[in-house]
């Protein structure tokens, strides 16, 4: 999971938000680095990462991108899945994605100085730029896959991958709607106390 669908799996609080967003960018033991509701966020962040992980239909996604993208295709995927949530929102978040995004912003601005590392770079940027709101487009997916490709030392082109958006389409949407909404579970039993 990106960017949009680790805050669409947040509760909507700013320190939640802020966690979740922030699991990307922190490394490591949290130990007593974070106010204890962000130290959750990022926990709950790594925890939807490892049952991203572990999900079938997410191996059957990523081998579609394997041949041509090796190890990169988790990180593909994971973008991936924000675009088809992008697309999807209405349907999915039960409102519209720009409607999420201001709540999302207005949520997490006026706690800025909270965020860590190089997300305090990042995140206005992506607020600023629109980039959720991008992933709509493949061109948007295109350019954030450009973005992760130039911060690797390898450089590889990962742009290319979203023309799979249009080659393998149905297929990808249909493992993505298998793993979705168990995913859409999980966290929710996060939230409740599940480890």
């Amino acid at each position: 999971m990106n960017h949009l669908a680790h805050l669409f799996l947040a509760e909507p609080d700013p320190h939640s938000l802020i966690g979740n967003l922030a699991g990307d960018f922190v490394k490591g033991p949290l130990g007593d680095r974070f106010p204890h509701a962000i130290a959750a966020g990022i926990r709950k962040h790594r925890r939807i990462d490892a049952f991203t992980d572990a999900h079938p239909a997410v191996a059957a996604f990523r081998r579609v991108l394997t041949p041509e993208h090796g190890h990169y295709a988790r990180v593909i995927a994971d973008v991936f899945f924000d675009h088809f949530l992008a697309v999807r929102f209405d349907e999915l978040g039960g409102e519209p994605l720009e409607a999420f995004l201001a709540r999302t912003y207005a949520a997490i601005d006026p706690h800025e100085e909270l965020l860590p590392g190089r997300l305090r770079f990042v995140y206005p940027r992506m607020r600023d730029d629109g980039w959720l709101l991008s992933y709509r487009e493949i061109g948007g997916i295109a350019g954030a896959l450009a973005g992760i490709s130039r911060r690797l030392s390898r450089r590889p082109r990962l742009e290319t991958a979203a023309r799979h958006l249009a080659d393998s389409r149905a297929e990808l949407e249909r493992r993505f709607d298998e793993f979705f909404p168990e995913v859409v579970a999980f966290a929710r039993e996060q939230e409740n106390g599940g480890q």
